[in-house]
Order: C-alpha cells, then structure tokens, then sequence
C-alpha cells in the first residue's frame, strides 16, 4: 500500500472532460430603508469577502434535502478574485437484509448512506461574475439561490445591513433569439428589468430612463398576442425590447415568453437557462481548473 496521501483516490469528475461553466452576476443593491447605521463599502470584493458565509450549511429541497456548502476559500494574490468549491451531502437510507447469527434468522435492515458532489467555482471582482462548473447533479437555479441565500445570511449578520444581495443568471441573448426564431408564435412575454449597480450602460435606453424618470427599483412590462395563432410581431425590432434584453444579457433583470411550435408550447425562462461557457478537456487539478475558469470569464470580461 502507497504510503503517499491522496495516491490512490479516484480522479475528480470533470478530469480529461470538457465542462460548462455556469455564469451569474453578483448585484449589489441599497437596501429599501436601511437602518441610520448602515455602511456599503465601497469595494465590491471587500464586502463580498466579508459577508459570503463558508463552512455554513444551506439546505434545499422539499423531499429530497440537501445541505450544501462552501469550502476551499483562496483570494488571489490581486485580491481581485475569490476561488472556492461547493458542494450538497444528502443521506440516502435503502432496505437491507441482515442475518442474526445469535438467532439464526433474517431480519430487515435500514442503512444510511452519505451521497455527495462538488464543484470549483469562481468570482472574478472587476465584473462580479461569478462562475460555477456544472456538475450533472447542479440545477442553476439552485446554486443561484445557494450563492444568494448566503450572501444575504452573511449581510444579516453584519452590525447594520446596508445591502440587497442578488445572484442572477446572466442572459444569452443569442440563446433567446435562436429560441425566438425557432417558434411559430410568440403568445406572451414578460420582461423584468431592476436597478443596476454600477450605472447603467448605453443600450439599457429607453429602459433605464423611464426607471430614473419614476424613481423605480424594479420595471416589468407584458405583453399578450391578440391573435395566439398570430402571436406577437417583430419583437426583435422594438427598442424597448432591446432593452430589457441588454439589461438581461448584464443579469439586471430577466425575461421569460411563452410561444408555440407546431402543436407543442414551448418557454423560455431565462432564470432556467443562464448563459454559459464550455471548456476543452479538463485538467484533474483543482486549482489548474480554477485559474482556466478566472481566464474564461476575465476574456469575456474584456469583450
């Protein structure tokens, strides 16, 4: 037997694999009416390394519960990126047959058993992009809501909250446009757009005027086809829907239609379907992985 720790385990999972890089956006926003006390600093990666919880379990899930974590913290040495894993344990408990020796007789046997899985993610500072390796068993919404629910933990905890955290899926406008051209009709689709920070970008008009314009925190707009056969006409060309889009693809905001396909309806939820990256083959380092991943999202950063 090897006498060198960690010889002989099994490679991780993603080895010599490519993988898809989940990509959210982390938004800051002032709280609604924050206590006389209340203090944002004013560096993003100061106040996420202050209030992002560690070692804190968050459990998800009605019947099948899982208690997730986040482990492995490391800051880079420009203390503008923060590299960890996370990870769910559920105990399973399956019938077992066992045999009394003292009795001479068999019996039935419950046994529990501890199923796991994690993952390396990623946060890259300047962008606040924060960038999760897909596991099979991850569902985006819930490492969304994971990430999010600690974040606001973490704030709670602080001596005078200041901050609503958010953890949005950012938009792939060319996934929603493919799926837009892919359907006969559109029947209906709901636009969501919320206070950015920092400021907004160009192409939020006429979006963000009207939400400075109201004093709003948060615009949704729906529209429903007259005609469902008909379905909505040239949504591609309406500068509002631009808009909402723009804010969608820099996760300020989300959009989700309905349409139909032959004689299928078919959706597209954006909070489902967040953008992403693939990756080459994977190394079976942990932290190799972690820098193809900061490289992956700072690339998309400069774009």
């Amino acid at each position: 037997m090897s006498d060198v720790p960690g010889e002989n385990l099994p490679e991780p999972w993603f080895a010599e694999r490519s993988g898809v890089v989940l990509l959210y956006r982390i938004n800051r926003r002032p709280l609604p009416e924050p206590s006389l006390f209340a203090y944002q600093p004013e560096l993003f990666m100061d106040h996420l390394v202050e209030v992002l919880q560690f070692g804190v379990p968050e459990v998800t899930g009605r019947r099948n519960k899982r208690e997730w974590r986040l482990g492995n913290r490391e800051i880079t040495p420009d203390e503008d990126a923060l590299f960890g894993q996370i990870g769910w344990v559920r105990t399973d408990f399956r019938a077992a047959d066992h045999y009394n020796e003292e009795e001479m007789r068999w019996e039935d046997l419950v046994e529990g058993r501890e199923v796991s899985a994690r993952a390396p993610f990623v946060i890259d500072g300047g962008s606040r992009i924060l960038g999760v390796l897909q596991h099979p068993s991850f569902a985006p919404t819930t490492v969304a809501q994971v990430f999010e629910s600690l974040l606001r933990r973490g704030e709670e905890g602080r001596e005078a909250a200041s901050t609503e955290w958010a953890v949005e899926p950012i938009l792939d406008e060319q996934d929603f446009l493919s799926w837009l051209r892919s359907v006969d009709s559109v029947q209906r689709i709901t636009m969501v757009a919320k206070l950015p920070n920092p400021d907004a970008l160009p192409e939020f008009e006429p979006v963000w005027d009207r939400m400075q314009q109201r004093k709003a925190r948060l615009l949704k707009e729906i529209m429903e086809a007259a005609n469902v056969e008909v379905g909505l006409q040239d949504l591609e060309e309406d500068a509002q829907v631009r808009a909402f889009l723009a804010m969608g693809t820099n996760a300020f905001g989300y959009v989700v239609a309905d349409g139909r396909r032959g004689r299928h309806d078919t959706r597209y939820d954006q909070r489902e379907r967040s953008a992403h990256e693939r990756t080459d083959e994977l190394p079976s380092n942990w932290m190799q992985v972690l820098g193809i991943m900061l490289g992956m999202i700072r690339d998309r950063r400069r774009q």
